[in-house]
């Protein structure tokens, strides 16, 4: 079943945008925050992965356009000129799913902390790679829509992916 979204997103309050050194603007606490606090929250429209691809096309070549996978053949497109746009990859993300579009605190984050999200935890796309620059001591260099098959990555993070890539993960895990 998928649950449709708000047609906007939310950020909190306690997030600012400001200057990154993983790529261009960045999120970032402005104060402490405790683990398990709600931060994002993911909004806009679902298209099916046809629609997705024109939407790609028209867009053209350089221009990024903000999209979660949701389910089989869905996807969340989030509005333009969101905050939440400016949500970087991180392979050491601070930021995981805690529902098909909301992300909460991974642990308790100091203020000043960039708060970042692993891209490879939140799309299915097999045609989805980005070269990554996070900086993370456990970065993969790459990032895939195939990530989540990695069996670090897994353990890694439990349960907190979106949705269809969760279970995805535990229908493979069945004998």
């Amino acid at each position: 079943m998928v649950i449709v979204p708000d047609p906007e997103c939310w950020l909190s309050e306690h997030v600012e945008v400001r200057d990154s050194p993983i790529q261009g603007s960045g999120l970032f606490a402005r104060v402490d925050i405790a683990r398990g606090t709600p931060v994002a929250r993911l909004g806009g429209r679902l298209v099916s992965n046809a629609e997705l691809q024109r939407l790609f096309d028209e867009a053209g070549a350089g221009t990024y356009v903000d999209t979660v996978s949701v389910h089989d053949d869905v996807n969340l497109v989030l509005p333009s000129g969101s905050a939440n746009h400016w949500g970087n990859h991180s392979c050491e993300p601070t930021l995981w799913w805690t529902d098909p579009y909301t992300l909460q605190a991974r642990f308790d984050i100091v203020a000043g902390t960039e708060l970042t999200v692993d891209y490879g935890a939140l799309t299915d796309d097999p045609y989805f790679e980005m070269e990554c620059r996070c900086g993370a001591t456990f970065c993969r260099g790459e990032v895939t829509g195939l990530d989540w098959q990695r069996p670090e990555l897994q353990t890694a993070y439990g349960d907190h992916w979106v949705p269809v890539l969760r279970e995805r993960i535990r229908a493979d895990a069945q004998p």
